[in-house]
């Protein structure tokens, strides 16, 4: 005999097609649960069974699923009256039953009034419908934002600099929603399809990763204009320079991005770590000789890897199986997994077989500790002066 709270997972099972039903606007009541209404062959535990059942019912609490019952005589139970159909006959019981009334007159409420303005992105309603319930409260303010991206493609502003009746933080808690409302409703010269970033695609302004520059030869510095030999400079600023064929170190640490001796014809940048495909912002990096220079580790060869997805000809400096194996037994440390790495697929063999010990042993050597006498020699001999 099904248990009232059964019916309830039932019915929670059936509410994402009862939203689709509604957004079709066709019927779904009444709605018949599928159970199993055989009686238990305890004629003691077949009366439980049955008073349970109906005193969870529409009958005993005013809302909910109702039972049609029929008469029926058995050798073990005697006549009793048994469950023969258990439905729910309105939605009002329905929604009641799974606690969802507030739910969907959220949801109900946001279809509404995205259908009067935005009747573009019902496929989208039709896909996020839980998205859009818990964000019913942002809809009016959504359709803001998206009047005045329409109206003022890429517009170069911080998004809190809109002039727009909403809060400093709008925009960024609802980024999920204005990408996929935003994809359907802009032009496509309003979109830079090829940024995942939430404001380059679509044109705000952000706060900028800054980067840190040493220049290690004077002719360098003499040509980017600058007076200083170490600066930070924002991204989009570094990408407007124009730099021909130089030597460009990229160097995760900082203490070993600051301690590099001069080298002709070099730059070196510090490294921003998980956000290393936001070099591909700077396209004079693609006229330079790249070296990337981080830990030795399954975080430091991964993002190697991911480096090279946008310049495949990237060099690495001191992360290959050779150096770890000179150090590992006096730098080597045992780090703690935090997750299984996907296999990064654009190391050489020496910088992969360096990957799999890494990886199999949770070994970690940090580019800060290897000796400094080391890293002179091997830069004077790949950066030779003239």
């Amino acid at each position: 005999m099904i248990h009232p709270n059964d019916i309830r997972q039932k019915a929670n099972n059936l509410y994402p097609k009862f939203q689709l039903v509604w957004l079709d606007g066709d019927e779904f009541f009444p709605c018949l649960i599928p159970a199993d209404r055989k009686l238990p062959d305890d004629p003691a535990a077949a009366i439980h069974a049955v008073q349970l059942l109906r005193s969870e019912s529409k009958a005993e609490k005013g809302f909910g699923y109702s039972i049609d019952w029929r008469e029926r005589t058995s050798r073990r139970h005697g006549k009793n009256l048994v469950p023969e159909k258990i439905f729910f006959s309105t939605q009002i019981d329905f929604l009641r039953f799974i606690d969802k009334e507030d739910e969907f007159e959220n949801f109900t409420s946001a279809v509404k009034i995205i259908r009067q303005h935005y009747p573009k992105i019902e496929r989208w309603m039709r896909s996020n419908r839980k998205l859009l319930a818990d964000s019913a409260a942002d809809v009016e303010g959504l359709i803001l934002v998206v009047d005045y991206l329409r109206a003022n493609p890429r517009p170069g502003l911080f998004a809190r600099e809109l002039p727009l009746n909403i809060d400093t933080k709008f925009i960024e808690r609802n980024q999920r929603i204005l990408r996929g409302w935003l994809d359907l409703l802009l032009p496509p010269t309003a979109i830079r399809a090829d940024e995942q970033h939430f404001a380059r695609r679509y044109g705000l302004q952000y706060d900028q990763p800054r980067l840190q520059i040493r220049f290690l030869d004077p002719t360098i510095q003499q040509a980017f204009g600058s007076p200083w030999t170490d600066c930070s400079i924002p991204l989009e600023t570094l990408a407007k320079q124009n730099v021909d064929s130089a030597n460009v170190l990229v160097v995760e640490n900082k203490t070993c991005l600051m301690t590099l001796p001069n080298l002709p014809n070099t730059l070196a940048m510090g490294g921003i770590g998980n956000a290393v495909a936001d070099f591909r912002l700077i396209p004079w990096l693609h006229q330079c000789t790249i070296w990337y220079w981080g830990d030795i580790d399954v975080d430091g060869l991964s993002i190697l890897s991911r480096f090279r997805i946008h310049f495949p000809t990237v060099k690495s400096l001191l992360m290959d199986i050779e150096t770890l194996c000179r150090h590992r037994e006096q730098l080597g440390q045992r780090v703690e997994p935090t997750k299984e790495p996907s296999p990064p697929v654009n190391l050489t063999s020496f910088e992969r077989a360096a990957f799999d010990v890494c990886h199999s042993e949770f070994l970690r050597i940090e580019q800060e500790q290897i000796p400094s006498t080391d890293v002179i020699s091997i830069l004077e001999r790949l950066f030779p002066r003239d």
